[in-house]
């Protein structure tokens, strides 16, 4: 009997062991003894998400969960979650909003060693926030409707005033597409914000259509329905690799970028997870990842999609953010149809 009930003690043990070490790494509750996890929100398209997690995962251990919308949806999130936010990690946010946030005392500074090869101009200086791409507006215009009107390809901002544009311009909505606001807070910044809306409204008269989509009108001009498009870079060059006959301009006075951004915030409970994530964005691995995606970014030596290098304005981010809601709002009281 004693023999017996000692067994029975000694295999309870074992099962009680093995118990435990479930529930340690089941529940996590010593990260350094489980697979950590990182929450991350996210502005980038669901393939991009695919493809860079599946990176980061592998490079890292870590495991992601993650939600996705688009940048304003969850600006607007962050600031109603504000001072603890539900995400450690933002891997896609606008530099103009995160420079906000910063400012809102939101994100945690952490000094990345991986982003040491990364200019300056694409990195806070405090370590809040990293910015890992960019993509900037461009012109298109359709040569076959070119020759067949002829027109001359625009060179700068200003050629697209001209009469002869009238009704073969399309644009995306500054109301409602960041591709647009991008192009009129550039605008603003080249002329100043009076002249800039004298500007908009003498090209309003040869603007046929605004569009919802910033990448709608490089198709429009790309199948023939419209001369000229004001767009962005990558909604270009992936018609141009297409075959379509359009072509690739970046107007004269130079042309603004939004820098794609990551950070940490600073209510995140998975601290340590999340600066793995942000050491692996900064690595050579996670920029060659996310050139495979991307138009540019930002580790030199490393090409992304677009390979045209253009010529880019000193674009105010902070100015952007700022004004933002109100410029677009004042769009649509003058402008929208």
């Amino acid at each position: 009997m004693f023999q017996r009930g000692r067994g029975q003690i000694k295999l309870g043990l074992v099962l009680l062991g093995l118990i435990v070490a479930l529930v340690v790494s089941g529940l996590g509750l010593p990260q350094s003894q489980a697979q950590q996890v990182v929450n991350i929100y996210t502005t980038n398209d669901p393939p991009e998400n695919e493809a860079l997690f599946k990176e980061l995962e592998a490079a890292t251990g870590l495991k992601v969960n993650h939600v996705r919308m688009s940048s304003s949806e969850l600006w607007a999130r962050v600031q109603a979650e504000q001072p603890r936010v539900g995400a450690d990690v933002q891997w896609g946010m606008p530099n103009a909003f995160a420079r906000q946030a910063k400012k809102q005392g939101l994100l945690l500074s952490y000094k990345s060693p991986a982003w040491e090869g990364v200019p300056a101009e694409f990195k806070d200086p405090d370590g809040t926030w990293y910015g890992w791409s960019y993509w900037f507006n461009a012109i298109t215009v359709n040569r076959d409707i070119l020759a067949k009107k002829g027109l001359m390809a625009p060179k700068s901002w200003d050629d697209l005033l001209d009469p002869k544009w009238k009704g073969e311009v399309v644009m995306p909505n500054p109301g409602t597409s960041g591709t647009a606001y991008l192009a009129v807070s550039g605008l603003f910044q080249l002329m100043g914000e009076e002249k800039g809306w004298k500007y908009l409204e003498a090209l309003d008269k040869n603007v046929a259509q605004y569009t919802k989509s910033g990448s709608a009108p490089a198709e429009m001009v790309a199948r023939g329905e419209y001369a000229a498009a004001i767009t962005w870079d990558q909604a270009v060059m992936s018609r141009v690799q297409k075959g379509f006959p359009i072509e690739f301009i970046i107007p004269t006075e130079g042309t603004p970028l939004d820098l794609d951004t990551i950070v940490i915030f600073k209510s995140a409970k998975n601290v340590e997870a999340a600066k793995k994530v942000v050491d692996f964005v900064g690595s050579e691995r996670g920029m060659r990842a996310a050139a495979k995606l991307r138009s540019k970014v930002t580790r030199p030596g490393i090409p992304g999609l677009v390979t045209i290098e253009p010529k880019l304005m000193n674009y105010d981010f902070d100015w952007a953010g700022a004004n933002q809601e109100r410029i677009m709002k004042a769009w649509k009281d003058k402008f929208g149809k």
